[in-house]
Formats: structure tokens, sequence, C-alpha cells
């Protein structure tokens, strides 16, 4: 079987038919194959006041030659004005959508080669990047397009040849979808400068494909470099400098995203790297992107915490929402050294405020904030840092820096961290 012939034997496919000549060969194709494991798919998406009928003839066709037809029906219409989007992009989304849910190994797709040069076409003149430009992959995850390699001029040939019903979708002729005017408008006026242009157009594409999968095996090493974990993707910002999208592709992959995020992101990403820290960018899927200095961090968005407490400091151990304080007599690897003979009595732990100031260790008072842009301490954590404090004198930021004011003057002192688990 050529059909097919790099898919196990035993694989279970979904052929997604919409009764036009494409998929109805392709479903030929399949069936003259000897393929039995397999059922055909077809969606109503609610656009054509005859797509009913459409489904009606691709299940006949099916009892006809012993397949199994699932029919499903989807509203376009509705879900485009709901969401704001085109027919088009919004019949994509409801259709993946069952495709996405559908019990099989592989969803078998009638794209062809005309298809896959319109779409190379739409990808350059939309400002797609390399990755666009690739065109359409014949195998996709569980996504299998078994004609992409035929023509629409050898797919109406072996049609006709094989006496393969099917039925005319009058929207294909509708110019107002971008595909259409591509195909009637703009791939006629192409052909009248080169007869070859659809060959070609694909020849580019296999190159770019060539160059595209080396530069994001790259891409795919340089992810080591980068660090995860419950925060988000931790990007050294040296890594974002040669302005290559692939980085920032693979990452949310690993984040879970993998459509939708497009240039003009990748772009204000790579600019946000450049600028100085404390920025924020925001992302589609509730994600954002910041400038943390030296490495950008991508995350969800979420409204920082901002606790209003005030615990008496204390010697041993004192339970605060940020964490576990303790105090101990000798030294303990992470904790801060510090006189606790020089804390006040109306010393509290506590989260940052308004007019906080700091005497940074070594001397030198200065508004707590400016102290922390300093340090270089990303802006969106600076509510969560545990201080202690007496009035609007810090005297230590746990897990950064004591105040000059908690000196140890000899070889003894106290050692006090937070714990936070």
């Amino acid at each position: 079987m050529t059909l097919l012939s790099d898919i196990p034997t035993d694989a279970r496919f979904a052929v997604a038919v919409s009764g036009g000549v494409d998929s109805m060969t392709m479903l030929h194709m399949m069936v003259q194959s000897g393929i039995k494991n397999m059922y055909v798919v077809t969606v109503n998406h609610g656009i054509r006041p005859e797509a009913r009928s459409d489904c009606d003839f691709v299940a006949e066709y099916c009892r006809g030659v012993g397949v199994e037809c699932r029919v499903f029906e989807v509203d376009v219409p509705s879900y485009a004005t709901e969401h704001k989007l085109s027919t088009e992009t919004a019949a994509r989304i409801l259709r993946y959508r069952v495709f996405d849910g559908l019990d099989c190994d592989y969803v078998c797709l009638a794209h062809n080669a005309d298809d896959n040069a319109e779409t190379v076409l739409m990808h350059i003149l939309r400002g797609s990047g390399a990755g666009g430009a690739c065109g359409i992959r014949r195998r996709n995850g569980k996504y299998l397009r078994p004609i992409l390699d035929m023509t629409r001029a050898q797919i109406q040939e072996y049609a006709y040849e094989h006496s393969v019903p099917y039925v005319q979708d009058s929207t294909n002729d509708d110019t107002k979808y971008t595909r259409n005017f591509i195909r009637h408008k703009v791939m006629p006026l192409l052909e009248q400068l080169n007869p070859a242009v659809k060959q070609n157009i694909l020849r580019f594409a296999q190159n770019i494909a060539i160059d595209d999968s080396v530069l994001t095996e790259r891409a795919e090493r340089m992810l080591e470099q980068v660090r995860f974990d419950d925060d988000g993707a931790h990007i050294p910002v040296h890594m974002l400098q040669d302005g290559d999208y692939r980085l920032l592709k693979a990452v949310f992959a690993r984040l879970g995203v993998h459509h939708d995020i497009e240039s003009k992101h990748y772009l204000a990403i790579f600019d946000l790297a450049k600028n100085v820290g404390g920025k924020r960018l925001d992302l589609p899927f509730g994600f954002v992107a910041y400038n943390d200095y030296d490495h950008v961090t991508i995350c969800l968005a979420e409204q920082t915490r901002k606790y209003r407490f005030a615990l008496p400091f204390g010697m041993g151990t004192t339970e605060t929402p940020l964490g576990r304080v303790c105090i101990y007599d000798h030294p303990v690897s992470g904790c801060l050294r510090i006189d606790a003979h020089k804390v006040p009595a109306e010393a509290v732990f506590r989260t940052r405020r308004k007019g906080d100031i700091f005497t940074k260790f070594g001397g030198g008072t200065k508004p707590l904030n400016r102290y922390l842009i300093d340090k270089k301490i990303p802006e969106r954590t600076r509510d969560g840092l545990l201080l202690l404090a007496c009035g609007s004198e810090v005297l230590a930021i746990l897990g950064v820096e004591i105040s000059d004011k908690l000196r140890v003057e000899d070889s003894g002192g106290s050692y006090i961290c937070l714990l936070s688990d």
C-alpha cells in the first residue's frame, strides 16, 4: 500500500470527508487500498443551506462501501459572531475541535499540493516566519494528509477515471474568503507570469523547511539553558538578542501553548528584553512577560498577593502568611546574620509599605523601592518579600540583606531566615 505506507498497519483512522472531490477521492483511495480499521467523519458547519444534504450524501456513500460514518454539527455563524472571528477562522476552530476529540490514531485530511502552495502564499502575505513558509506538513501529530502530493488536476483526473461521486461546495467560488481569492484571482495572474508558479512555491517551501529544521533543532538545544519552574519560564536575556523566534516558540510549547502566538508577540518580547528591568508585557492566553533584569520571565498572569499583617518580632520561630521565620544562635546555611539585641521591641514582621526606607549594609540610606531596583529584585515579587521593620525603617529583607543597623560587631550574633515550607 503506497498511500499510507509509512504508517503502522494496525493504526485506526478517522477520515475527514466533506463530500467534495478531494476528500471523496481520498476516501475512495483508502477503501481501494484495503484499509479496514477506519471510519468517516463529516461535519456540518451550518454555513450553507445544503450542508445537511452534503452530509447525507457522504453517509449514503459510506453505507454503500461498508464504512462507518459519523456526522457532527457545529454552528459556525454563531461562534464567529460571538467571538468576533471570520467565518473561515471560526469554521477551522470548530472543525478541529471535533477532530481533536476523535477516538483514533490518525485523522486523515484531504489537503492537496495546490492547497499547500496557496497556504504558503497566504502565510507569506500575512507576514509569517519560516514556520508558515514551510507550508502544510504531510504528518503533524495525529493529523495525516495522504494526498498532499497530488495536484488538484490529478485528483480530478482520478475521480473521473474511477467514477468517484462528489458534491460541489458553493462557498468554494466565493472570493470573499481569503483562500478562494488567492485560488481564483491571485494564482491565475501569477501563472501568467510563470506557469510553474505552484511548483516553484512548493520547492521554496521545501528549502525553507530544511533550513527551519536545522534552526529548530538549535532552539531545542538552547532550551536546556531556560529554567522552568512553577512561576513559568526564565530565559536569559542574552539568548533573546539575535531575534530568533524559534526559541520562544519552543518555550511556549513547553508552557502548553502551540498556536496563536504571532510574530508581533515574539517581536514585543525581543523589545522587552532590551528594556531596563521591571517592564511587563501582556500576551495571549493569560500569559505575561516580565523583564527581570538578567532574564525574561514568561508566566501566567496572577494578581500579586499583597499581605497586610504585622507580627511582633521574637526569638525562636514566628509563623507568618509568607512562611516560618526561624532565628538560630548558630550559623545556618542561607540565613542572614544579625545582632538581635539591636532589634527594637516594637519591631514587626510585615510586607513593604509606602515610605519604607532602608540603610544598606555598609551604610547609605535610601527608599526601599530604590534599593530593590538597584538589587534587581523584580517589581512583581517585591510585595511578597518579608521584612523586619520598625515604623518605616526596614531592618532586614529576609533572603536578601540586613540593614547596617543590625550589623554584628563581634563574632557572635543570631541567624535569621524564612522557611517557605
